[in-house]
């Protein structure tokens, strides 16, 4: 039998991740927004997007939660994992990523170093 849980996926986080305790270690949870253009049959373009969670445990969450904020592109690395429960008598679910690794798709922005202005006139040869 061949079985594979594997998913990568890249997008936005939608908010500030959140760390709390979970036993002795921690998870950090997070909101991926993905988006995509498709084409219809038709030649029309449109835009979909997809909300995905994320489940980032133990050290590797927590660097997450301190080097990741909203609207910051990442790409993550997981198992697509079913969360089921009950809340008030009512079967509850939801479909989320345990992420596994995980890594920044853009240079964090630099502060600019601020320059001397250079004097205006006559150019000398250098």
């Amino acid at each position: 039998m061949f079985t594979k849980n594997s998913i990568q996926l890249t997008g936005n986080i939608a908010k500030a991740p959140e760390t709390r305790k979970a036993g002795d270690t921690t998870v950090t949870r997070a909101r991926l927004i993905h988006n995509e253009t498709i084409r219809k049959a038709d030649g029309e373009t449109v835009e979909r997007m997809v909300a995905v969670d994320l489940d980032i445990w133990g050290k590797r969450g927590e660097a997450f939660s301190k080097h990741v904020t909203s609207k910051v592109p990442v790409c993550v690395e997981g198992k697509l994992q079913l969360d089921q429960w009950e809340h008030e008598g009512k079967p509850q679910s939801r479909l989320l990523i345990r992420v596994e690794d995980w890594q920044f798709l853009s240079a964090k922005p630099e502060e600019k170093p601020v320059t001397e202005a250079k004097p205006k006139g006559r150019r000398t040869a250098a």
